[in-house]
């Protein structure tokens, strides 16, 4: 049976299913989240769409569409809670701070981080274990050096 993760929003008017393994689960640097989030980077869980519902309140589902790139930010209209955005592979981003909400404040054992992507691409500097992915070239950024 594929795994099962469960997110709501605050209000808990909208309930979000999470069924198999994310495609990727770290932290991205990339423009485009950070033009749609307004912050420097997200640590988030992706699930490709099929992997993906929305189990109660879908009339309470609003979204956000990024007015120049093929992403959207879709929230809570009760509590403006966001709950995932989509990107342009297709995947539901999920921040990993909601999953951790849901999971009294703990990431489930099974969604641990993998890596930083679009290293090459951040604004800030993040000194942790994880790898490092310039994703325009696809790969690791050398220990202690830019990339």
């Amino acid at each position: 049976m594929p795994a099962q993760y469960r997110v709501q929003c605050d209000c808990a008017s909208v309930g979000l299913p999470l069924t198999g393994e994310p495609v990727v689960r770290g932290f991205c640097h990339c423009e485009d989240c950070r033009s749609l989030l307004k912050i420097p980077y997200h640590s988030i869980n992706a699930w490709e769409q099929d992997g993906f519902s929305v189990e109660a309140g879908e009339a309470l589902l609003a979204e956000y569409p990024h007015p120049t790139l093929d992403m959207k930010r879709l929230f809570c209209a009760k509590c403006g809670e966001t709950l995932f955005n989509t990107n342009k592979m297709g995947w539901r981003v999920v921040s990993r701070s909601l999953i951790r909400k849901c999971y009294e404040n703990t990431l489930p054992e099974a969604l641990p981080s993998q890596s930083h992507f679009y290293y090459g691409r951040r604004m800030v500097d993040v000194d942790d274990d994880f790898p490092k992915i310039d994703s325009r070239s696809g790969v690791a950024c050398p220990d202690g050096a830019a990339c």
